[in-house]
């Protein structure tokens, strides 16, 4: 096996003309014979002399033998080489509860395996029960079959965790097919040698673990509950003896315990403060649980807060996640990698330093997006920057859903303005601008990059939102419609610009995202804000966070649905009605809207239509509307006798 991963497989030469007795050169159909006999009781495998097997034991090929493969073994042992997935598919089994297994590899599975192969730095925080042990069990598996002269090194908390890995490790070669399997020159309760050069040896964590070992892959399990007496010691010593090669692995794996270098270096990983990919595999991602088998779970458990410990993937067990795992499952199947368009490269200025858009997004130059018909509102949250918190600017395009993601939310479509969602399609993210190079950015996304005749800016009013607000309004291509209207009061009648956060409005804030997120009326998609809003909960004060350290992206979110209470939403729908194909509308009504509104005692009265579109919010030149509770009032009223009372 080593000869033909150096050579590539190529011979022209036939072993087994080179011996005519056949008798020092094995085939896959020798073995198989010789196995076969040993079942039938024709021959004792124990005795046999010169047997392919390491010690006559039929699991472990003898180390340096002469095998020659078939062209389907060779062209196999190519495609497994190239493709870890394939080779774990095809040849991988583990024992399981019903015995020894082929492995059928979840979606998630597939893309942390692919992850390990295509990454040199790899850390994983992962739910209890998920397959992560047999995950890395197969990529180390793959790893040593198809390299040559390489160490592995596979540590963890407890003797006992590491002995599991190992064993996941020695389950796959057990069970590969003959002509995969590297000869085996020792093989020990916690190290293995090859004869192509590989070693697999598994430690317990101490201060010393891994000095003066060559190492190429290093895999840690349950990071997070190491001894931290020793932990820091451990990761500082045997760092380097990765970092000197370029061809070397770490794979951290683990569950969460506490805020600890665990969670240090898996945030700065979602910061892309060091070299790491974060991964990540919550409970839910499991085929059959659901909320009721969470409800069941912490039953058995005993607490909440256990279930958080053991399966919740919370660095602070006690917090209660805002969003259940149905709609977690469903953003997190939207989360995308932004990326930075060419128009927003940094060359003469840093204006933009800090956005990127979604993929799609990106494909519109500056023209096809100032030009662009439809709506986008920006939330906005002001921080001190300079190092420390984030400043951010969150880019959303009001649109109408399309049928098949309004299907499964049906229940819950009982208007026509029903149908239309706020959809992430950008952010400005940063921590390095005070608030005037902020608001210059700000201030060039709306009136330079944007049409600011159909942008709306949902300022958040706590922290400087107020400074903001006034540097925007000095801008000459300032309008006051641009700007979204809240009452900053409970007891408040009139509507004005922007929003002020209290305890008692931000807890109303929170649950009302949580309805909107759920009907598909906010849908976040990228990457960083996906995970902010994984670990986005309630802590046992009663208060709203994130546990990833910073919510910043992940309350702008939340602040989006202060928007749908505001008039500027019944101002936008409204128009944006007018504008949707003909063809839509029909559908949407025949397929959600007939029953509601021809059940109604008013039907359609289309001579309230233009009263309806004649009272808008405050349009260009400067006209300044006042919205009073009496405005919103008759502006609702108009509404339901157009719609009738639903």
């Amino acid at each position: 096996m080593k000869d033909f991963l150096s050579n590539s497989g190529a011979s022209r030469i036939k072993l087994s003309n080179l011996d005519q007795e056949n008798t020092a050169i094995w085939t896959s159909e020798k073995v198989q014979q010789l196995l076969d006999d040993f079942e039938n009781g024709i021959i004792d495998i124990k005795t046999i002399k010169n047997s392919p097997f390491k010690d006559n034991d039929p699991v472990w090929k003898k180390a340096n033998i002469v095998f020659e493969y078939t062209p389907e073994e060779l062209e196999e042992i190519r495609r497994c080489k190239a493709d870890p997935v394939y080779f774990a598919s095809k040849y991988a089994q583990v024992m399981t509860e019903d015995g020894i297994q082929q492995i059928t590899l979840r979606d998630y599975q597939e893309e942390i395996i692919r992850s390990f192969k295509d990454n040199r730095f790899n850390i994983l925080m992962a739910s209890r029960q998920i397959g992560k042990t047999v995950m890395s069990g197969v990529f180390i598996a793959w790893y040593l079959v198809f390299h040559a002269d390489k160490n592995v090194l596979a540590v963890a908390n407890i003797a006992s965790t590491t002995k599991e890995v190992l064993d996941k490790i020695k389950s796959v070669f057990e069970n590969l097919p003959f002509f995969l399997k590297p000869g085996c020159i020792s093989n020990n309760v916690m190290s293995m040698k090859f004869d192509n050069g590989c070693r697999l040896i598994g430690r317990t964590t101490t201060k010393n673990t891994g000095i003066g070992f060559t190492i190429h892959v290093l895999y840690i399990d349950e990071f997070a509950h190491i001894n931290p007496s020793y932990l820091d010691f451990f990761y500082r010593a045997i760092y380097p003896t990765i970092s000197a090669s370029s061809n070397s692995k770490v794979i951290i794996t683990s569950t969460p315990n506490g805020m600890n270098r665990f969670y240090e270096i898996y945030m700065e990983a979602l910061e892309k403060k060091n070299s790491y990919v974060p991964l990540r595999v919550d409970w839910w991602q499991v085929p059959g649980r659901d909320d009721v088998w969470k409800k069941m779970t912490i039953a058995n458990l005993g607490s909440e807060e256990d279930f958080n410990q053991e399966y919740g993937l919370q660095f602070f067990s006690s917090d209660k996640l805002l969003l259940p795992s149905k709609d977690l499952k469903k953003i997190f199947k939207l989360r995308t990698d932004y990326t930075v368009p060419d128009w927003a490269q940094p060359v003469d200025n840093n204006l933009l330093d800090g956005f990127s858009v979604h993929p799609n997004f990106g494909k519109l130059d500056l023209d096809e997006i100032r030009y662009d018909n439809n709506f986008y509102v920006l939330s906005i949250d002001t921080a001190d920057g300079l190092s420390r918190d984030y400043s951010v600017i969150n880019v959303f395009k009001f649109a109408a859903l399309p049928i098949k993601m309004l299907e499964p939310v049906k229940d819950f479509i009982k208007k026509e303005t029903d149908i239309f969602s706020l959809v992430q399609v950008a952010t400005f993210r940063t921590n390095q601008k005070d608030i005037n190079e902020y608001c210059n950015s700000l201030e060039h996304l709306v009136f330079r990059v944007f049409n600011p005749d159909k942008v709306r800016l949902l300022i958040e009013l706590n922290h400087k939102g107020e400074y903001v607000m006034d540097k925007i309004s000095k801008n000459p291509d300032y309008w006051p419609g641009m700007l979204v209207l809240s009452k900053h009061t409970e007891a408040a009648q009139n509507w004005k610009p922007g929003l002020k956060l209290t305890v008692t409005n931000k807890i109303k804030f929170c649950e009302r995202f949580k309805y909107l997120a759920a009907v598909n009326k906010i849908l976040p998609n990228e990457f960083k804000t996906v995970h902010e809003l994984g670990s986005f909960g309630k802590s046992s004060n009663g208060t709203y966070r994130s546990q990833s350290g910073n919510d910043d992206l992940a309350m702008t979110c939340v602040n989006t649905s202060a928007f749908f209470e505001s008039p500027n939403f019944w101002e936008i729908a409204n128009e944006e009605l007018d504008r949707l194909p003909k063809e839509y509308l029909e559908e949407v009504h025949n397929r959600f809207l007939n029953e509601i509104y021809f059940n109604q005692a008013s039907k359609y009265d289309f001579g309230m239509l233009n009263e309806l579109n004649a009272g808008g919010v405050a349009k260009r030149p400067n006209t300044k509307t006042r919205f009073d509770e009496a405005y919103i009032e008759k502006y609702k009223s108009s509404i339901e006798k157009f719609y009738g009372k639903v």
